[in-house]
């Protein structure tokens, strides 16, 4: 192996350990992408290219889904703002039990993340359901613990409908979007039952034994009333704007959803639709609530939609420039050179040392699936688990595609929910539960959704 061989493994050493201590990674990994660079083509001019070709290169494949989740966030948030969200999740408010605040709630988080993503689905039914489900006795625990296995668990480890998950992973293997979510369908559900039955058993198990010490104090009946009356008594024109743009917005997204599976849609005709749809309703909303003064608000929505995705996607974009060093495609585009790429080379070294069967292969996925989601996001991993995913199933000569789905489902699920730092922390901040208790749920779930994910993928693999 050559000089940069070596420096791009130490990079990687570097990145996962600012991961485990927490730290942002992007300063390794571009360090690193200047140093692999350098020693790759020993000369500082064409370094310097090699640097912006890979950022370039990386921006490229992710701006479709930068802009169409700039754009669910936009209409998210004036959604939110017109008190639209209110009347299209009334019929949750009326939720008094425990199991079916459960399972409801987890079921409309999930439809939600798909449309949307878990944390602007999160924050909707946190600012509307929430409460209500405080006024009813409903412990905290039990939204708290179906929103973070139903949301960026479930919902995003499939990312069917958004795709931001497989086009990450498609970027880095060159296997289409489509293939990726025809495959991940099966297995996503089945794991995604088997993680909700197991975090169901949990709760009420936490519940028994901790159930008092997690009541959180309701506000009074009366003041809740007297509050919900304050907010519907604004003008009835206001409101009256407002039940439109619910109406359009619920029946917008009911038409796209039924053309996509009607007509079979993946990949970028699916995309189209969804974005075309949101950009459509966030004209027309923005025209209906505010009229006149749409011109200036609509440009505001924009940016903080925009704001929004490029803030989520800037570390994500550095850190997949970093890896496409790895992969074929990458190397070759970016150093303008033939190659196989690094993780192919890594590969065949550790083939040498250990016997790449799909048992072998499929726990390595995994633990650099885990190792790589130390961020809390979860999506930082997925371009070095599908390069790695990719060059591991041509050495051993195993289809790819169970592989990287494989990979794709335990790295947003370590994310989701056993990162203390990561969307855990902020379903109980919203719920008002201490997170060791909702841990105590999620990491069951976890470990089954794993389990489960792994046993599909070997039944899969010759």
């Amino acid at each position: 192996m050559s000089v940069a061989h070596w420096i791009f493994l130490f990079s990687i050493f570097l990145i996962l350990l600012s991961l485990f201590f927490r730290k942002p990674p992007i300063l390794p990994a571009l360090v690193g992408l200047f140093a692999v660079g350098f020693a790759e083509v020993n000369s500082f001019p064409e370094t310097l290219q090699v640097a912006y070709r890979a950022l370039l290169m990386a921006g490229k494949n992710l701006m479709g889904i930068v802009v169409l989740i700039g754009l669910v966030v936009s209409l998210s948030q004036l959604l939110k703002d017109s008190q639209g969200d209110k009347i299209l999740l009334r019929p949750l408010l009326r939720i008094h039990k425990t199991s079916h605040a459960y399972w409801i709630l987890g079921i409309v988080m999930w439809g939600m993340t798909l449309l949307m993503w878990p944390t602007p689905a999160l924050t909707l039914l946190g600012a509307t359901v929430i409460p209500a489900l405080r006024i009813a006795r409903i412990n905290p625990l039990v939204p708290a613990v179906s929103l973070t296995i139903f949301g960026k668990g479930f919902g995003l480890s499939g990312d069917f409908i958004i795709q931001g998950a497989p086009t990450l992973i498609s970027q880095t293997t060159g296997i289409p979007v489509p293939v990726i979510v025809s495959a991940s369908l099966p297995v996503v559900l089945v794991s995604g039952v088997c993680a909700g039955l197991v975090g169901y058993i949990f709760m009420h198990k936490v519940l028994q034994s901790h159930g008092s010490s997690l009541i959180v104090e309701s506000p009074d009946q009366e003041i809740f009333e007297n509050k919900k009356k304050k907010e519907t008594k604004n003008n009835k024109i206001y409101f009256r704007k407002t039940k439109v743009f619910s109406l359009l917005f619920g029946t917008g997204y009911l038409i796209i959803l039924i053309l996509i599976i009607t007509m079979k849609m993946t990949g970028d005709e699916a995309s189209g639709l969804i974005g075309g749809i949101t950009l459509l309703l966030l004209v027309l909303g923005t025209g209906i609530i505010y009229g006149k003064g749409a011109y200036q608000e609509l440009v505001v929505y924009l940016k903080r939609g925009m704001s929004y995705a490029i803030k989520i996607f800037v570390p994500i974009t550095i850190m997949s420039a970093f890896f496409l060093l790895g992969t074929i495609s990458g190397y070759t585009e970016i150093f303008q050179n033939e190659g196989e790429g690094y993780f192919y080379d890594f590969a065949m070294k550790l083939s040498e040392w250990i016997p790449l069967t799909k048992y072998t292969v499929s726990i390595l996925i995994i633990f650099v699936a885990i190792i790589g989601s130390l961020d809390g996001s979860g999506f930082g991993g997925l371009p070095l688990v599908g390069g790695v995913a990719l060059v591991l199933s041509q050495i051993s000569q195993l289809p790819p595609v169970p592989l990287v789905v494989l990979g794709q489902i335990v790295g947003i699920w370590t994310g989701a929910t056993i990162i203390p730092w990561g969307f855990g922390a902020i379903t109980s901040g919203i719920a008002g539960v201490k997170p060791r208790y909702l841990f105590r749920c999620t990491i069951p779930a976890y470990m089954a959704c794993i389990f489960t994910s792994w046993i599909w993928t070997i039944f899969q693999l010759p």
